[in-house]
């Protein structure tokens, strides 16, 4: 699913842009472009803010370096894509020779979040590749001699982004209660919708979850769910984005038109006037614009401390 098919058109004017007038100086609507140009920028905007990525991505042969003291800690890698849904592949490479693959298995996550992964031998072997304690590293002679340093060793291939899933549950005949089980498991938090309202969720896990419904238990019934793990303030502060770049600023300016603060008719001695707290400096909707951004100006501090990785350098 999608994060275009839940920051939409109609859930910013049922949330962000509730009760702000969204026509043109003719009555028609928006255009389009205008919902979907600010969603684009707005979700952009977050993933640069926060170094990640939102929408899912894929990332093929991400290559990086072996060191010997790697070996030592089970050689642990920082992806450079945040967060990992999961890794699709992983093989090591000697300069120009035949890549090997190395079982998906020995990857072990130790923050999905930060793209923090380990490598841990399993059952499964790597063939005619020999091992030091354990772990994978080029041994023998010649150009296969033990080294300090092996330039883009080990290549990744994983997909980044936030995770969701969709299906349907069905419930027998008198059962109050029904699990469903989530293969491969969902890394990290989610939450879970249904398109029933006497349906609720009673327990989550990474693995799975179950579904309580309540009323008459008599017939059997079919509800459809959905899980994702974007959370509800990543969410809130893309929808805050999406409103204050655009559109609420061409909402106010077209009040009364760009800079104006009042109009005022008269028609044979009867007047009309009509004030707007536009100006020459402000549009019509600054006041709800400025509210929102000091919204999310404490919103992403909050997500800056947990998604961010801080940078150490030194000279």
């Amino acid at each position: 699913m999608s994060i275009y098919t839940q920051i939409t058109p109609q859930w910013l004017k049922d949330t962000f842009l509730l009760g702000i007038d969204l026509t043109l100086d003719d009555g028609s609507p928006y255009p389009d472009v205008a919902y979907t140009q600010s969603i684009q920028a707005a979700i952009k905007h977050v993933e640069s803010d926060l170094g990640i990525f939102i929408e899912p991505f894929g990332v093929v042969h991400e290559g990086h370096d072996a060191e010997r003291q790697g070996r030592y800690s089970y050689y642990p890698f920082r992806l450079d894509s945040r967060p990992v849904m999961r890794v699709d592949g992983l093989r090591i490479r000697f300069g120009a020779f035949q890549p090997v693959e190395v079982p998906i298995s020995w990857v072990r996550f130790t923050s999905h979040l930060h793209g923090q992964v380990n490598l841990i031998p399993s059952q499964e072997s790597l063939g005619s590749y020999f091992f030091r304690a354990g772990v994978p590293l080029i041994g023998g002679y010649g150009i296969y001699e033990d080294r300090e340093y092996i330039p883009s060793y080990f290549e990744f291939s994983y997909t980044a982004g936030f995770d969701s899933r969709e299906g349907s549950a069905t419930f027998a005949a008198g059962e109050s209660a029904v699990s469903v089980p989530l293969d491969p498991p969902l890394l990290g938090s989610y939450l879970v919708d249904t398109d029933s309202t006497v349906v609720r969720v009673s327990s989550r896990a990474q693995d799975g979850f179950t579904l309580t419904r309540t009323g008459d238990v008599s017939e059997a019934s079919t509800v459809s769910w959905s899980a994702d793990t974007l959370p509800a303030d990543l969410r809130q502060a893309i929808g805050i984005k999406c409103a204050t770049l655009l559109l609420l600023h061409v909402a106010g300016d077209l009040i009364l038109g760009a800079g104006i603060a009042s109009q005022s008719l008269s028609v044979d001695g009867l007047s009309q006037s009509v004030g707007t707290t536009s100006s020459a400096m402000y549009s019509g909707y600054s006041s709800r614009a400025e509210a929102l951004d000091k919204q999310y100006t404490l919103l992403i501090k909050a997500l800056r401390a947990q998604y961010k990785i801080t940078q150490f350098g030194v000279v």
